[in-house]
C-alpha cells in the first residue's frame, strides 16, 4: 500500500515516549501495529495512535525510524511479506524483521473512559516542577511527581516544588517524572483516570497512559520549606544568557544536567561543566549574605529569572515564589578546598 513517508514518520515518533532502550518486557522495543493503530509500552508509559499502516504484528523502532528518517520519497510502497515489513521507493527497497505475533502485554493497561478536559493550568504545572524530582532510581519517592487534588509538587531532597492547580484528581496519587514529563510537548488537552493508569489524550487521538502509584508523600516536609522566610532580592536580568552557555556543557551530563550557582556579597556566578569543558559567568546582585553554593537544573533556573525575578535567601535556603508557583533549594555553604582553588 502506499503511504505517506512524512506521515507515517510523525505517527510513529509521536508515541517513542513509551518504548524501551531495553527489552524489558517483550516487544518493548517495537513498535506493535493493529487495528488501524501503532502502540509501544515499557510497564511505565503506554502509548497508541491512529496509524496510515494496515498490518499486524511487532517492529524494531530502531531499524524503522532510522530507516524512514534517510529515505527521501514522498511515497513509500509499504507491505507485510515472509516475515518482513517491505519498503520499497524509487530504484530501492528495505526489509525489517517483522513478527506476526503480537507479545506486548498492553493488555494490562487499563481501558479508558469518560474523558473529561485537561485543567489548562496542568501542562504548565508538570514544565515547573519535574525538574524538582530525582533520578536515582533507588529512592523511588524522588523519581516521583506527586500529584493531589489542589496541587503538583515534587523533591529530590535538595530542592522543593509545588504548583497550585486544580487537577482534577480524586485522590493523591504519584507518577514517575519521567513518564509525566512526556506531556508538556504533546498538546494533551483531556485525561482520564482508571484504578492503575493515568490516561492523557490530545486532539489527534494519541493516547499516553502513565502508570500511577499510591504511597505516602512528604507533603508536611515540603510545606515546612516553602514556608522559609528570608532577605529579599533580585535574581539578576540576562541571567537566562549566562545559563544558555552553561548548559552547552552541563547537558553532557545525560542524568544529571544541572548548573552550579555561587552567591557571594554582591555578585552571582553560573558555571556548567561538561565532558568536554566549562563555562562560568559572573554578575551582580544586590546579596550581602554568606557565601553559598546550589546546583539546579539549567532550564528550571533559566525560567524562574524570566518569570520570577524576585526571591528570598535565608542563610540555608533560597526560595521563589510568585502565583500558583514556589520553589526552594537548600543552599549549602562553599567548603574551604573552593576557596582556596579559584576558577
Amino acid at each position: 500500500m502506499k503511504v505517506n513517508r512524512e506521515e507515517l514518520l510523525k505517527q510513529l515518533q509521536t508515541v517513542t515516549p513509551g518504548l524501551s532502550p531495553k527489552e524489558l518486557i517483550e516487544q518493548s522495543s517495537c513498535f506493535v501495529f493493529k487495528d488501524k493503530k501503532v502502540m509501544t509500552f515499557n510497564d511505565e508509559i503506554a502509548c497508541t495512535h491512529p496509524v496510515c499502516l494496515k498490518i499486524e504484528g511487532a517492529v524494531t523502532s530502531k531499524s524503522f525510524i532510522s530507516i524512514l528518517q534517510k529515505l527521501q520519497e514522498e511515497e513509500l510502497d509499504i507491505e507485510a511479506k515472509d516475515g518482513e515489513l517491505l519498503l520499497v521507493g524509487k530504484k530501492k527497497k528495505a526489509g525489517i524483521r517483522m513478527e506476526k505475533e503480537i507479545l506486548l502485554p498492553v493488555e494490562s493497561v487499563d481501558a479508558t473512559k469518560n474523558w473529561v478536559d485537561l485543567s489548562e493550568d496542568f501542562t504548565e504545572a508538570v514544565k515547573r516542577v519535574q525538574y524538582c524530582a530525582g533520578k536515582d532510581s533507588t529512592e523511588f519517592l524522588i523519581t516521583c511527581i506527586h500529584i493531589t487534588p489542589d496541587y503538583m509538587e515534587a523533591s529530590d531532597n535538595y530542592q522543593v516544588g509545588r504548583y497550585a492547580v486544580k487537577t482534577g484528581i480524586k485522590k493523591p496519587i504519584l507518577v514517575r517524572r519521567d513518564s509525566l514529563k512526556h506531556i508538556a510537548s504533546l498538546d494533551m488537552t483531556q485525561f482520564c483516570e482508571t484504578k492503575s493508569w493515568l490516561h492523557f489524550k490530545n486532539p489527534s487521538d494519541l493516547i499516553l497512559s502513565c502508570r500511577k502509584y499510591v504511597e505516602d508523600y512528604p507533603t508536611d516536609e515540603i510545606t515546612k520549606y516553602l514556608k522559609a522566610k528570608g532577605t529579599k532580592t533580585q535574581l539578576p536580568k540576562g541571567i537566562r544568557d549566562s545559563v544558555d552557555k552553561a548548559q552547552v556543557f552541563s547537558s553532557e551530563n545525560v542524568e544529571d544536567n544541572v548548573v552550579t550557582v555561587h552567591l557571594q556579597r554582591g555578585k552571582i556566578k553560573i558555571k556548567g561543566k561538561g565532558v568536554s569543558g566549562w563555562f562560568s559567568e559572573v554578575k551582580k546582585i544586590h546579596y550581602k549574605g554568606e557565601e553559598m553554593a546550589f546546583s539546579v537544573a539549567p532550564q528550571l533556573l533559566a525560567d524562574l529569572s524570566q518569570n520570577y525575578n524576585d526571591c528570598e535567601i535565608t542563610k540555608d535556603k533560597l526560595k521563589v515564589e510568585s502565583g500558583k508557583f514556589s520553589y526552594v533549594t537548600v543552599l549549602n555553604p562553599i567548603v574551604k578546598k573552593l576557596k582556596k582553588k579559584k576558577d
